[in-house]
């Protein structure tokens, strides 16, 4: 039986979790329902303006050309924070197309390995997270994912935070997944396998 305290620490992480997940859905959908179409707006009326230059000078077509590349390069970036930012990713993509998605918006390298673990939706949504979480937590350090039957491994240069690590373990631990760590000099590595086994 759970102790009064590891209940409530229990019961705590759970609705922090909660938060965190409704913190993504809204920015997902801000950035999908708003942001997005405001870009694409921007484009649209940057097209309309091109069009009412009868005879653009050389600097003029410069100048929409570099405002529509600009525009195109926003819709794209937002497009992928909404994607990496939604709460259900590993729902809509799979777990694979799920860790190619976080792998580009956190500039990772990804390598897969095989068919992905067979994880239920909240076994798969869980690792997913933890990714993400490490992701984070690396800082924008460099990081390479390996995604196999076995398992999701990640190399990290910035995750050597005792805390962090522990808080991912945890997690893992609440979702029914097992998660290793190994520290070297160079980067941390850290495993997360389906249901305890290795």
């Amino acid at each position: 039986m759970m102790a009064p305290a590891s209940r409530r620490g229990a019961s705590e992480a759970e609705g922090l979790r909660r938060l965190r997940v409704a913190e993504r859905r809204r920015l997902s959908r801000l950035l999908h329902d708003e942001a997005g179409p405001a870009l694409c707006a921007a484009g649209l009326a940057a097209e309309m303006l091109r069009g009412t230059i009868p005879e653009p000078t050389r600097e003029q077509q410069e100048l929409l050309g570099r405002l529509e590349r600009a525009l195109d390069a926003a819709v794209e970036t937002v497009r992928l924070l909404s994607q990496e930012a939604s709460p259900d990713l590993a729902a809509r993509r799979g777990v694979a197309g799920a860790l190619e998605t976080l792998a580009r918006a956190f500039g990772a390298g990804l390598r897969i390995e095989g068919a992905p673990p067979d994880l239920p939706a909240e076994g798969a949504a869980a690792l997913c997270e933890l990714v993400r979480d490490a992701l984070l937590a690396a800082g924008g350090g460099e990081a390479e994912i390996t995604l196999s039957a076995g398992c999701a491994r990640m190399r990290a240069a910035g995750l050597a935070d005792a805390g962090v690590l522990a808080a991912l373990e945890a997690a893992a631990r609440a979702a029914g997944l097992r998660f290793l760590s190994q520290a070297s000099p160079e980067a941390v590595i850290i495993e997360i396998h389906p249901g305890g086994t290795r």
